[in-house]
């Protein structure tokens, strides 16, 4: 660190802006001064049209469109590669803010996710070692069916496979049927693996009134549905928002699932902020792109890694928004311990959005559950680490007599 933004730095540093063809694409129509600080330290890089135009050091004042600030900490990390543009944002797991246009900041996100991470190359500083990938699934080849079903005059679309027990799977936010592919692959030899389109995604239409804001929404369309698909107590399974979701349908009926399965949820999630919910209408695709590789974990393939990207910023902005203003303003805490039926809480040890502490807590309000942790796997877990995944969940439900 004790060069860190001097002059030698700064010239080092811009030569690895300029070498990655990934940071020039994405800044090709940029002009603008990004300016970092740390402590009295300021560096600047100035930019015309995606060309570097020259870097500034300085313990005075240096203007700039936009500054990254932060302690001497915090940028340690993001030279190591610890963290990076959106976790060192978050105001629970990083400690970065922005002086000057944020707004403006966010309409640039892939040029400063990519500044930092480019930073953890200079100097070769970065921390993170080599590690094995998780497994690859193998193809069963099983007829994976898509229907279309009429829920409160939406035509909405689910695709299944198999003849077994019913266990129906709900979306992340800004998602659709397609994060289950393994799922319906591989758990469909013992189950009727059924996966949904929620409104306004992909092939199901997008509700009159526009797209749901709430939880509580999804859930009651959910629960007209699973009625209308005619499901006797089914397995229900849900990922993210949907990992929400599930702990609140368990909570509205106690009595009709058979098992409860939440991957990366939690019964209070506040992890989103306004000024990043409203950033998402003016930027959505760029931010979401990001976010979502924050998130994932080191044990991903890249191919999985490029799936988990494609998948997200395929939503319009207005569900991205609509999706993740109900993922934040989950609060569940009071009710979870309604849910009687068996529950598992998978968690990848790689997301940063929903911690330990996040899933433990909610484990303790539920004496029904138990939590199952995916080493070096994200946020995305059926999609990043299949195999494990798909695993985890089958070991479970044979524990609870299911299959």
């Amino acid at each position: 660190m004790s060069n860190f933004l001097g002059k030698e730095w700064l010239k080092d540093y811009t030569k690895h802006l300029i070498a990655d063809q990934a940071w020039a694409a994405a800044t090709a129509y940029f002009s603008g001064r990004i300016g970092f600080r740390c402590g009295t330290l300021s560096g600047v890089v100035e930019i015309q049209a995606g060309k570097v135009q020259g870097v500034f050091s300085s313990e005075e004042a240096l203007p700039a469109d936009f500054m990254l600030v932060g302690p001497e900490a915090e940028w340690q990390r993001v030279l190591s590669g610890e963290t990076d543009f959106f976790r060192g944002l978050s105001e629970d797991h990083g400690d970065l803010t922005i002086e000057g246009d944020a707004a403006a900041a966010m309409r640039s996100a892939k040029t400063m996710w990519l500044a930092l991470e480019i930073m953890s190359r200079v100097g070769g500083t970065s921390c993170c070692d080599a590690v094995s990938y998780s497994p690859d699934p193998e193809p069963s080849g099983r007829a994976v069916t898509g229907r279309y079903i009429e829920v409160d005059d939406i035509r909405t679309y689910y695709e299944e496979a198999g003849e077994g027990y019913p266990l129906i799977c709900f979306h992340a936010a800004c998602q659709d049927t397609l994060m289950y592919r393994h799922v319906l692959d591989n758990l469909s030899d013992k189950f009727r693996v059924i996966t949904v389109d929620a409104p306004g995604h992909s092939k199901s239409l997008m509700p009159e009134a526009g797209p749901f804001t709430s939880l509580t929404q999804h859930c009651e369309f959910n629960e007209k549905l699973m009625d209308k698909l005619g499901l006797v107590r089914p397995v229900i399974l849900g990922c993210s928002m949907s990992g929400n979701q599930v702990l609140e349908l368990g909570s509205r009926r106690p009595d009709k699932y058979a098992a409860i399965i939440s991957a990366e949820g939690a019964d209070y999630t506040p992890t989103i902020s306004k000024f990043m919910l409203d950033m998402l209408l003016v930027n959505g695709q760029q931010i979401l792109e990001g976010y979502s590789q924050s998130i994932t974990g080191n044990r991903t393939p890249p191919d999985r890694a490029r799936e988990v990207v494609w998948q997200l910023i395929r939503a319009v902005p207005e569900v991205m928004k609509g999706d993740l203003a109900g993922y934040a303003g989950f609060d569940m805490r009071s009710e979870v311990g309604k849910i009687t039926a068996p529950l598992l809480l998978i968690r990848g040890d790689a997301d940063w959005l929903v911690s330990q502490q996040q899933v433990d807590e909610t484990a303790s309000r539920i004496p029904c559950s138990k939590v199952t942790v995916l080493e070096g796997t994200g946020h995305y877990p059926m999609i990043e680490n299949p195999v494990e995944f798909n695993d985890a969940v089958r070991q479970f439900l044979n524990e609870v007599g299911i299959s």
